[in-house]
């Protein structure tokens, strides 16, 4: 069943179910509404691999479970009447969000986020051409959000009580790294067989188990993190980490010699490091080699034991604990669930 692919007059909003499954038509993808609730968008050559579910779960709730590689690059806008929060669970993703002509928020590593989005402002979206998009999407109306959990509002963090109210601040996220739980439980809801509304249940109670571990995440945080947000000097020598870590990744310089070249103490560098970024030096650097990893092992022209050697590692055996790790899978359960279908894989 295909949808009318009219462009709309005006802006839809996130949470608009009818716009999301004609957006999706209109990036090449096959729809087909497959229960009240629930409509999948099937990307097939040359237009693509992999499925899209978009779920409702009522009218305060969208969820989109991702898990295909589109190769045009694709851009929508929305725009809200109230502030909405959204839950990002994201094992791979190319993905900017612009409020307006504020700031970029770039998605494009393993995490969990929750982000605040204000009302009457037109959110710009940007997916990257031909990169693996794979994860849980869900948005939600501030307003009801801490209800529909069985929460108060005084139970949540500082950030989300704001949007409950109606004071969402422009471009406020908080984002952590995917763990082993949080990769599992995506993992296994990417690949449910369930259908139909059986799988709007199985999101339901997935999601409430997602936002759980973020706003315990978040809650943790608070605690960490010191009142003052970092000075200017103290961003610029993080960010200039940022970018050594960045070139040489795939065999890290020694900590101490690039606090030195920088221009500083190497415990002044980690404690201003970890509070910019929320990571340490030596987990951004495993994220990032992980994240290369992933791509090569959706290429399909490696075996794994090149991929390790690429991504930095002298053993095969220490890149797969490394990986399963992060990930929650070894490289051969990651590329055989995850890669495009019609691929296939070396020795």
């Amino acid at each position: 069943m295909q949808p009318n692919r009219a462009v709309p007059s005006v802006l839809p909003s996130a949470l608009d179910f009818e716009s999301e499954w004609h957006r999706a038509a209109q990036e090449d993808g096959r729809t087909q509404r497959i229960s009240r609730n629930v409509v999948r968008t099937i990307y097939e050559p040359p237009y693509g691999s992999g499925m899209t579910d978009t779920v409702r779960l009522g009218p305060d709730a969208l969820v989109n479970v991702i898990n295909c590689v589109v190769p045009r690059a694709a851009h929508w806008t929305y725009v809200d009447e109230e502030p909405l929060i959204t839950l990002r669970a994201s094992l791979a993703c190319d993905v900017e969000f612009r409020y307006g002509s504020g700031p970029a928020l770039v998605f494009n590593r393993p995490e969990l986020t929750l982000t605040c989005m204000p009302s009457l402002l037109p959110l710009n979206a940007h997916i990257a051409a031909g990169a693996r998009q794979q994860g849980i999407v869900a948005v939600f109306k501030a307003h009801s959000f801490a209800s529909r959990f069985g929460l108060l509002p005084e139970d949540l963090p500082p950030e989300l009580h704001a949007a409950v109210k109606g004071e969402a601040q422009l471009g406020r996220i908080a984002s952590f790294p995917i763990d082993y739980r949080v990769a599992a439980l995506v993992g296994d809801t990417l690949d449910s067989r369930l259908h139909g509304e059986l799988r709007t249940v199985q999101l339901a109670g997935r999601l409430t188990e997602l936002v759980a571990y973020a706003l315990d995440a978040m809650m943790h945080q608070h605690e960490a993190r010191t009142v003052n947000l970092p000075r200017r000097r103290d961003l610029d020598l993080a960010r200039a980490a940022q970018t050594l870590l960045d070139r040489d990744y795939r065999c890290p310089p020694n900590f101490a010699d690039l606090a030195r070249e920088i221009g500083t103490s190497q415990n002044k560098l980690k404690s201003v490091f970890k509070q910019t970024f929320g990571l340490t030096m030596a987990d951004y650097c495993l994220e990032r080699r992980v994240r290369e990893a992933q791509q090569l092992l959706m290429e399909a022209t490696l075996t794994i034991a090149q991929v390790a050697e690429r991504v930095g590692y002298e053993h095969q055996s220490s890149f797969t604990a490394a990986f399963g790790k992060q990930v929650g899978m070894s490289p051969r359960e990651y590329r055989r669930h995850r890669a495009p279908f019609s691929l296939e894989f070396p020795a």
